[in-house]
C-alpha cells in the first residue's frame, strides 16, 4: 500500500471518529449510499463513507476538470457529471481508458477521502474531496 494511500485512509478514519460514531448524515434527497459528483465535491460530511457515484469516466489524459493535481497516483482519473469532476484513485470502469473517455456514464462504488490543497496564488489551503475505489 502506498504511503499516500495509507495517509488518505488514516484521514478518513480520523474524520469518521470525529463525530463520535454518530455517522455522517445521508446525502440530501436520496438513498444514503448514493451521491452525485456535486455532493461528493461539496459535502465534507461524506468523508469516510463508501458511496455509489454515477458519472462519465474521463481517464487521466483528458483536460483536467477536477480540482488540483491527482491526489494519490499518476494513474488517478476523473469522474465527470454535469460539468464537474472529482478525482478517483483505483480501477477505471469498463469502456474508459487513460486516453479515451467513456461514451456513457457508469456507477462506481468508492470511499470518499479528503486532503488539503496547498496555498496557491494568494489563496489559503483548501480541503478537497476525492474518491478511492476499493
Amino acid at each position: 500500500m502506498s504511503l499516500r494511500l495509507l495517509a488518505a485512509l488514516t484521514l478518513c478514519v480520523a474524520a469518521c471518529h470525529q463525530n463520535n460514531g454518530a455517522g455522517s448524515p445521508p446525502p440530501s434527497g436520496g438513498d444514503p449510499t448514493t451521491a452525485t459528483v456535486h455532493e461528493v465535491l461539496t459535502k465534507p460530511a461524506l468523508v469516510g463513507r463508501i458511496l455509489n457515484v454515477t458519472g462519465r469516466c474521463l481517464g487521466y489524459s483528458a483536460p483536467f476538470l477536477a480540482k488540483g493535481p491527482s491526489p494519490l497516483t499518476r494513474s488517478d482519473w476523473q469522474l465527470e457529471d454535469q460539468g464537474e469532476a472529482v478525482w478517483v484513485s483505483g480501477a477505471m470502469p469498463t469502456g474508459c481508458s487513460a486516453t479515451q473517455p467513456a461514451v456513457s456514464p457508469s456507477t462506481i462504488s468508492a470511499l470518499v477521502a479528503q486532503d488539503t490543497l496547498p496555498i496557491l496564488g494568494g489563496n489559503g489551503p483548501s480541503p478537497r474531496q476525492y474518491l478511492v475505489r476499493q
